[in-house]
């Protein structure tokens, strides 16, 4: 059991630091995981949710993507800086960082924006 979590520890400081690289924090990270685990807590919620409306469970859903949307974006713009590749991605990726962090910190003021703007 230490042994994992000797692993997991260097694992974790190298994506806080944005030593992994980009396209795992942009692809895996941040396109494919929220939208699994959006998919997971809409299911389970109104599965096992007894008495949720599924608009209650989606807003649930929706609202407890916010905060991985903004540790996620730390490390994924420190690995835009860090990309050795062609400044473009770099630069595109940085742009989807501020597209998807401000919609998530304006969503907890706005609803209505968060339903637009995420699944």
């Amino acid at each position: 059991m230490k042994k994992k979590n000797k692993k997991m520890k260097p694992m974790v400081k190298n994506f806080w630091l944005g030593k992994t690289p980009m396209w795992i924090n942009f692809w895996i990270l941040g396109l494919v995981f929220p939208k699994l685990y959006f998919l997971g807590v809409l299911m389970v919620l109104t599965e096992f949710g007894v008495g949720l409306s599924f608009s209650f469970a989606n807003f649930i859903a929706i609202h407890s993507l916010i905060p991985l949307y903004l540790i996620w974006g730390i490390p994924t713009w420190r690995s835009a800086q860090i990309y050795k590749g062609k400044k473009l991605w770099s630069s595109l990726t940085q742009l989807f960082v501020i597209f998807k962090c401000g919609s998530a910190v304006l969503g907890i003021f706005f609803k209505d924006f968060v339903l637009y703007m995420f699944p």
